[in-house]
């Protein structure tokens, strides 16, 4: 098994290295690993989208002999099929776990269970405008809208199903379903912006953009293309057909 971390292409962004943020398996400390990100990159262990507009970033992770951490499986990873013979669809209820930044834990990890439902799983594309590091994305994307206010802190989360009891079509379905990952968080979906006319300039420059209340995500089914690439495909029977790899020491 060769453990993969999904995240927003954005909190990556250009930065040399990175540090995970772990919970330990003893519970009284956390633990911080730095990946090396240039040196993924050089060794075909870091992935993007082929679709530079797609906001989501997969590398690969040591396994930790004291940290703690979740496996999911691949296979609750949503595709567009099982999105429609699931039924999935507006007014269906999400949760996505995010760390308040003024309240992260100094013992282990605290995220807050975040709760949404979608809003629009809209056929047209939808024109987006992010950062990148120092570049700037101009793209449209077919995204998710939820009923769910993004903070920071919250980019890169995954977004779940809600696995209890909810609505298929015209049934009620009281045993619930699977909690299956719908998306990966981006953000906020801007309301209008508003300009800041500063003294001795011409130029009008955005204070800041309100944010709508409406959260994006990029769908679950964009993870799964980058999950295809043949790059990564070949990087991973490697690793898998090589000596089992040592379990690393916990981190710093």
């Amino acid at each position: 098994m060769v453990p993969l971390v999904v995240t927003a292409k954005h909190v990556v962004a250009d930065h040399p290295q990175i540090l995970g943020r772990f919970s330990t398996q003893t519970g009284t400390n956390t633990a911080f690993v730095a990946y090396d990100v240039q040196k993924m990159r050089i060794d075909g262990d870091y992935w993007e989208h082929p679709d530079d507009g797609v906001d989501i970033a997969v590398f690969r992770s040591l396994h930790y002999s004291e940290t703690k951490y979740e496996i999911f499986p691949r296979n609750l990873i949503a595709t567009t099929d099982l999105v429609k013979t699931e039924e999935i669809a507006q007014g269906d209820r999400v949760v996505f776990p995010a760390l308040l930044v003024n309240f992260v834990g100094s013992s282990r990890n605290y995220p807050v269970l975040r709760n949404g439902v979608i809003a629009l799983l809209p056929e047209e594309k939808v024109p987006m405008q992010y950062r990148v590091g120092s570049r700037v994305v101009r793209t449209q994307q077919e995204v998710l809208l939820l009923d769910a206010t993004s903070i920071p802190g919250a980019s890169g989360a995954p977004i779940f199903l809600w696995p209890g009891p909810r609505i298929k079509g015209n049934a009620f379905m009281l045993g619930g379903g699977s909690p299956y990952l719908l998306g990966v968080m981006h953000g906020f979906y801007p309301a209008a912006p508003r300009e800041l006319v500063e003294v001795h300039t011409v130029a009008s420059a955005q204070m800041y953009a309100e944010n709508s209340g409406i959260a994006i995500a990029f769908p679950s089914w964009r993870l799964h293309e980058i999950l295809e690439r043949e790059d990564l495909r070949t990087r991973i029977e490697g690793l898998v057909s090589s000596e089992p790899p040592k379990v690393a020491p916990n981190a710093a």
